[in-house]
């Protein structure tokens, strides 16, 4: 299994981009949302159409000015190697698993709802990249900046966030090298755990002392079922957002394959939830949990889950632990 590789080196002309998936049958269905260059040759400094899920941006790319305003854009960054000029925080701080990568020189440009109009003007930058996740007052108010690009939070569509920010930094050839890395390494874990079809998998993730499940195509959802080729779970198919479940809820799933994602950050006052619930006698009566079949935090709680360096992170950890 390859380890993480962070790129390096410039792409000077950013040339167009295809949407073709090539990972599973999860990836394919996100073909149709691409990020292409509509211009004949891209030159720093110039304003130039963009074109990232069906919508069409008037940017200045390739560019070294760019604001990172979701962690969905952070992770890519640091994917590709790119040091923003500007990015956010978590708990007043930029996110522990990112922070080393990020580069020296990166600013603070507040929380993850959202960016201080402030000190994102300051910067200056030719592109923001926020989330699908903010409210249209945020983006508006961004929009007033520089030209803000909200990046998906939807999982199915990493390999066009990638290529998006490959397209803006410069980068088109490294993102095309990280979607076939993670292809290969995809590969590999299907050769080594033939037999994940006949298991049911769930991915849980705790916030504020609660159960959380997610839709399919969120959060690590896609990767589980649509890459890893586990059994979705019937329950799951009526779930199209975060959902808290009960643990008496869950038990009824009746599954063989369980990973539960903790972080102190999401649990403010209920930092003993997880030795709890390892106590609770209805988890211990579930499948997975008594035939030592749940895998707590096998990446980063941090990891947003629907983006490159996400999914390369999670295949990694379940090529070592399952």
């Amino acid at each position: 299994m390859k380890k993480i590789r962070l790129a390096s080196g410039v792409l000077g002309i950013a040339l167009m981009v295809s949407g073709c998936g090539t990972a599973s049958s999860a990836n394919e269905a996100a073909t149709a949302s691409s990020t292409s260059v509509s211009s004949s040759a891209a030159v720093v400094g110039e304003e130039q159409t963009i074109s990232y899920l069906d919508s069409d941006y008037q940017v200045v790319y390739p560019t070294k000015k760019i604001v990172t305003a979701s962690l969905e854009a952070m992770e890519d960054a640091v994917a590709l190697g790119v040091e923003p000029i500007g990015a956010i925080t978590v708990s007043e701080d930029f996110p522990s698993y990112l922070k080393a990568d990020l580069g020296d020189n990166v600013q603070n440009v507040g929380n993850k709802f959202g960016p201080d109009v402030e000190a994102v003007t300051a910067l200056a930058p030719d592109v923001i990249l926020g989330s699908t996740k903010f409210d249209d007052s945020v983006t508006a108010n961004l929009n007033k900046i520089a030209p803000t690009i909200n990046v998906s939070h939807q999982s199915t569509n990493w390999e066009a966030n990638l290529r998006l920010m490959g397209a803006l930094s410069g980068k088109t050839e490294e993102a095309e090298a990280k979607i076939k890395d993670y292809a290969a390494d995809l590969a590999a874990f299907k050769e080594a755990h033939p037999d994940t079809s006949n298991q049911k998998a769930v991915m849980i993730r705790i916030r504020d002392g609660e159960l959380c499940v997610y839709g399919e195509k969120l959060y690590y959802n896609p990767t589980i079922y649509g890459d890893l080729g586990f059994q979705t779970p019937e329950e799951l198919n009526a779930i199209d957002t975060q959902t808290a479940i009960s643990v008496e809820q869950f038990a009824k799933w009746d599954v063989d394959v369980v990973f539960v994602q903790f972080s102190d950050e999401e649990n403010a006052g209920n930092l003993d939830y997880l030795d709890t619930l390892k106590e609770n006698a209805i988890w211990k009566s579930i499948p997975a949990v008594a035939a030592n079949q749940v895998y707590y935090n096998i990446v980063d709680a941090g990891y947003q889950g629907g983006t490159y360096l996400s999914k390369e992170a999670f295949l990694s950890g379940a090529s070592e632990q399952l």
